[in-house]
């Protein structure tokens, strides 16, 4: 699905001149009385006849010539409302997209010790200062093990806090990514997994680290099927590696079978913008169809001047997300994992009741962008069709005052009757009123399908 809207279609406004039509029937009725008067036989009574000639026929002839007319009116109101109707139900589809989410049931997050517990308050300046990458250690403490290699600890670690909830799951599909490891990461998974008791269902191997992506295809299989997906991050580095950047190691449990349990709330994890690199076009779209109310913080990583600086010209011209948060700023240089303990610090942003949060992440020139909330959103309602007259509805009820009228004048004119038979009458009435309904219905199919046609659809 692309993130794209129609710009702002124009309202048809244009008024029918109704009091013109009072008018030219008042001076066509004006006429025909004189006229008829002036050639009415003098020795000749004012009967009914008379004002069926005189005013009868030529409205009904006058009302079917206005309608004819009137189709060009019709046409153009009905190509604006195709067009109107086009950009309602693009922005509906584009919203009930956005509106696709996973609940992020459970996380935990392994960071250098000194200087980053409670790591997102600290973010928040909720608690003392900011944390800066220069102050702050880059690795993470991990005692020798012959058990298990450093990435096992770090993942028996940050799986720890998370054991009772997992345990409550028995279909748990694990996805794991090791920076640097390789599929023996998997065995050595399914080890601690066993010895904290958790069942799994299957375990991949991660080659690269993933990106949003990948929780856009949790979202679209959650539709059809229960989702049950821990995604374990560990973004560590060899002991003879010098880095800029903190280690952190990150699991997140994603599911549409959210178990609650006593003073839990859930957290939405809305559906991810993903693949953008028109960022200044696309970016305006995402913050008005996606439906969460304004978020409160913005955190991002990864993002290059190309991409951060239109973004953040967007939120202010939108007056949207006051605070913005870059990892690379407290955590030094911006790795892989950071995308995934980013998602982490802004759930916990939310659990910590500092309302909606959106984040955005760039790696490789592939710009993200996703929202998390304690609430779902409501469905908006499908934009249903107008109720106006459309040009086959008016050609046909000009074919039909022109049938009358031709009936009518035939009766007044005295005919013994042999002429109005029945295949007379259905005759006249199939050629005169399937002409004109046919003339409409091919202005009403022509010009709704170039409606469709210039708003490239």
């Amino acid at each position: 699905m692309n993130w794209w809207l129609f710009s702002k279609q124009n309202e048809f406004d244009e008024k029918y001149p109704y009091l013109w039509i009072c008018l030219l029937y008042v001076v066509v009725v004006v006429i025909c009385l004189a006229v008829r008067a002036v050639t009415w036989p003098g020795n000749k009574h004012v009967d009914l006849d008379f004002f069926a000639q005189s005013v009868v026929i030529p409205v009904v002839f006058l009302t079917g010539f206005v309608q004819v007319c009137s189709i060009g009116y019709h046409v153009m109101r009905h190509y604006m409302e195709t067009r109107l109707l086009i950009a309602a139900r693009q922005e509906y589809k584009l919203v009930s997209f956005a509106r696709g989410n996973i609940t992020l049931a459970g996380w935990s997050v392994l960071t250098p010790p000194k200087a980053t517990k409670e790591l997102a308050l600290r973010m928040l300046k909720l608690e003392g200062e900011f944390p800066l990458a220069a102050k702050m250690p880059l690795k993470i403490e991990l005692e020798e093990s012959f058990d298990f290699t450093r990435a096992g600890q770090a993942i028996s670690r940050v799986l720890e806090p998370m054991a009772g909830k997992l345990s409550r799951y028995q279909q748990i599909e694990v996805l794991v990514w090791v920076r640097g490891g390789d599929e023996s990461c998997s065995d050595e998974l399914r080890r601690v997994l066993k010895r904290s008791a958790i069942a799994t269902k299957k375990i991949t191997f991660l080659p690269e680290c993933p990106d949003y992506t990948q929780v856009t295809e949790w979202i679209k299989l959650a539709k059809s099927y229960v989702v049950e997906r821990l995604l374990i991050c560990v973004d560590l580095y060899s002991d003879e590696e010098a880095s800029k950047q903190m280690e952190n190691v990150t699991a997140l449990l994603f599911t549409n079978d959210y178990v609650k349990t006593e003073g839990e709330k859930p957290v939405y994890f809305y559906q991810p913008m993903t693949g953008v690199t028109d960022v200044e076009s696309k970016v305006p779209v995402y913050l008005r169809t996606e439906t969460v109310s304004k978020p409160k913080q913005l955190w991002y990583t990864g993002l290059s001047r190309t991409e951060k600086y239109p973004l953040l010209e967007v939120l202010d011209q939108y007056k949207v997300v006051p605070d913005r948060l870059e990892l690379e700023a407290s955590l030094g240089e911006g790795s892989a994992g950071y995308q995934w303990l980013m998602l982490t610090l802004a759930a916990d942003a939310v659990i910590y009741g500092q309302g909606d949060q959106l984040v955005a992440v760039s790696e490789q020139n592939h710009f993200a962008m996703a929202a998390l909330s304690s609430r779902l959103t409501c469905q908006p309602d499908y934009p249903e069709e107008k109720r106006y007259t459309l040009p086959w509805e008016v050609g046909g009820i000009g074919g039909l005052m022109f049938f009358f009228g031709l009936m009518l004048s035939i009766a007044s004119a005295g005919d013994d009757g042999k002429m109005l038979s029945g295949w007379f009458i259905t005759i006249r009435a199939v050629l005169v009123i399937g002409l004109f309904i046919g003339m409409g219905a091919l202005f009403t199919w022509y010009y709704g399908d170039k409606a469709y046609e210039h708003m490239g659809m």
